[in-house]
This record gives C-alpha cells, sequence and structure tokens, in this order.
C-alpha cells in the first residue's frame, strides 16, 4: 500500500483508507471487527469514523484497534452531528433490530436511506441534531471522540456536512480549531461532507480548512474537487458501480467491447470496483481515497486492487466508457 503525506500537513497515511459509516450494517460485534482487522492487515492505515456513526457505537468499536497502534495509524473524526438521545438508546439495541431488517432488503433500504442523517427523512430528524457548529459544539465533541477512541489526539477533526448550518460565531470557531491544533490535541481540521454553497459562512471556514473531505467518482467533473487543500475523497464505487452496470446491461455489445478494450470483464462488479478504486487515486493523486465494505475479502480485493496505479491505457479506456456511459443514461448532460 502506498503512502501519502497530505499536502500542507504532518499527515502521512495509506492512499486508501476505509470509511466507518456503514460497518453497522453489519449486526454482529464480532463480523465489523473482522472487516477492521482485515484493513489493518492490508496495509489500510486510515478509518473514517464520526459520533454519528453506528449511532453513537462506531468509536467505541474503532478504540481497541486503535490502541496497540496508535502512531502508525491515523483517523479521522467529526463534529456538528450529534446522535440524539433517542438514536443513543436505539444505539444499545440496534443488533437485533439489524438482524431482523437484514431478511427484508426493501425495508432495510428504506431505514437506512430515511436515518442517513438529520435531514435525510423522518427517521433521521429522530436519530440525530444537527446543533454543534461552533466552538463550544466542537469542544464538547473533540472531548467526547477522544474519550471513546482512548487517545490523546485526532489526526483529523472535520465539520460534518455544515451545508445549510447557521453558523453564527464562525471566526470563534477557526480561532477554537486553530488552538487545538497548536495544544496538539489535534493534527489538522477540516470540512467533510456536501460542500456549502458558495459565498455562505460554511464555504468561508474552507479558507482556514487544511483538509476538505468530498464525495467524487467518474460521472463528477475532476475539476469540482478542491485541489487548493488536502483532499480526501468518498464515494468513488456506490452510485458509480449501479450507475455502468445498467449502461452495460442496457446497451448490445458494451461489455463485450469495452472488456476487450480493458482487458477485463466489466460486466463483473469486482471488476469495475477495482477499476474505479484505481481511478480514484489517479483522480485524487496526492490525497486519501476511502472505501467502505461489510466483508473482509472485499478489503483484500481493494487493496489488491490498487497495488498498482499508474495504468495510462486503462485510465483512457475507463474515461471512454464512461463517457458513453453518460450519453446513455444522461443524454441532457455534457
Amino acid at each position: 500500500m502506498q503512502t501519502r503525506t497530505l499536502p500542507g500537513t504532518t499527515v502521512t497515511t495509506s492512499a486508501l483508507g476505509l470509511g466507518c459509516a456503514g460497518l453497522f450494517r453489519l449486526a454482529a460485534r464480532e463480523d465489523r471487527a473482522a472487516v477492521l482487522r482485515a484493513a489493518l492487515s492490508g496495509g489500510i492505515r486510515h478509518f473514517d469514523s464520526a459520533p454519528m456513526y453506528g449511532l453513537g457505537r462506531t468509536e467505541t468499536e474503532l478504540a481497541p484497534l486503535l490502541r496497540p497502534h496508535r502512531h502508525d495509524l491515523t483517523i479521522t473524526t467529526k463534529f456538528g452531528i450529534e446522535v440524539s438521545a433517542l438514536g443513543r438508546m436505539f444505539g444499545r439495541v440496534q443488533g437485533p433490530i439489524r438482524m431482523a431488517l437484514a431478511s427484508r432488503r426493501s425495508l432495510q433500504r428504506k431505514a437506512l436511506e430515511s436515518g442517513a442523517g438529520p435531514t435525510a427523512g423522518a427517521a433521521g430528524r429522530l436519530l440525530y441534531k444537527a446543533a454543534g457548529y461552533d466552538a463550544e459544539g466542537a469542544a464538547r465533541s473533540l472531548h467526547r471522540s477522544l474519550r471513546t477512541l482512548g487517545t490523546d489526539y485526532v489526526d483529523i477533526f472535520a465539520l460534518h456536512d455544515p451545508m445549510g448550518s447557521a453558523l453564527t460565531d464562525a471566526p470563534e470557531l477557526v480561532a477554537y480549531l486553530d488552538s487545538q491544533v497548536r495544544a496538539g490535541t489535534v493534527r489538522c481540521w477540516g470540512i467533510a461532507g456536501t460542500l456549502p454553497p458558495p459565498g455562505s459562512a460554511a464555504d468561508r471556514l474552507i479558507a482556514h480548512a487544511g483538509i476538505v473531505q468530498q464525495h467524487d467518482d467518474v460521472f463528477e467533473s475532476a475539476a469540482s474537487l478542491r485541489r487548493d487543500k488536502a483532499l480526501i475523497t468518498f464515494g468513488c464505487l456506490s452510485k458509480a458501480i449501479p450507475a455502468l452496470r445498467a449502461y452495460l446491461a442496457d446497451t448490445p455489445g458494451a461489455g463485450e467491447l469495452w472488456g476487450e478494450r480493458l482487458g477485463a470483464d466489466v460486466q463483473d462488479p469486482g471488476v469495475l470496483a477495482a477499476l474505479l478504486l484505481r481511478e480514484a487515486l489517479r483522480r485524487n493523486d496526492a490525497g486519501v481515497v476511502l472505501f467502505a465494505t461489510t466483508r473482509p475479502e472485499g478489503v483484500l480485493a481493494a487493496t489488491s486492487a490498487v497495488a498498482d496505479v499508474d495504468r495510462t491505457v486503462e485510465a483512457a479506456h475507463l474515461r471512454a466508457m464512461v463517457d458513453a456511459a453518460t450519453s446513455h443514461l444522461y443524454p441532457g448532460r455534457k
């Protein structure tokens, strides 16, 4: 696994990082731990978490992994979105609930969509609250995360999806975050999630931030990436794989054409994932690319896929396939 030092920071970590938001789709704690252990064995050294993940339980389960390897690993945690009292109550008993939902896929999908965050749907409004984007909220969240993770510092501390939030004391928030960098409790801070609209208070914070963590996939313009900041990207697989599979299924001969050009079975989701992970690392060539999986073998497949990133011919053919898929799926898009 190649390592990268995030520009403008002292943070050096693996080019591929594990996003922990979806780990609690696994009902059993041992299954979640197996994924984390596989990531560590595969050379992944960056783990992305937040207090809201797993209804407040993800940081608790990351802690045993961190302790023996703390100085070899980096972790992002976030602030701004908190789990409500009702959410924390559900968090303690979520195993049986998730196990029951696992047998009813359509209901599980609806529950995940509605409960993805405080603005996602009715479940999200009950489970979370987005009220911690000021200095006081940041301090409360940081101290809780340090205690839960069992560490005296976090590598990256990020505002979590602040789009549309009312940041009334942005200068005080910047001053607090900078003070934690000087104190050593935070190595660098940034903004993660959907980037705020230009000119908003949250957008103005980016000028002071060291890190931007944003969504990126092959159907988006690479020009939208904030290359003026150290960059962490996520989401390269979740939408792109279904879109490409739909294009290949709907277009006679497309699978054979692009399979021949790319020298791989592009109708295999695992092959598509490998192609997209390598492309994500090319697009974000100085930062970290996050991916998520609920299978230890998925970790192995990802780490094996990115062993060889610099494939110029592959990149050109993949770009041409994505352009063809875009014309087919989104005919009005340029």
